[in-house]
């Protein structure tokens, strides 16, 4: 469980992005860091929320997916 779950981004992300996200997010976050599919990616893109520990990390996230 995260200890600070304030630290929140939500992004639409298209069919067969997700991937590639968590590999981004698995080798450059320092802290912890998770996801929840609000909803899921179909012919539409879905819509997930992001949630880290560092702010480090969240900025880098918001930064990267601008």
């Amino acid at each position: 469980m995260l200890l600070n779950t304030k630290l929140r981004a939500e992004i639409i992300i298209d069919y067969g992005k997700l991937r590639p996200m968590i590999g981004w997010l698995e080798r450059n976050c320092i802290g912890e860091w998770g996801y929840t599919c609000l909803v899921p990616a179909g012919r539409d893109g879905g819509m997930y929320e992001f949630y880290f520990e560092e702010d480090r990390d969240y900025t880098a996230f918001v930064l990267w997916k601008q």
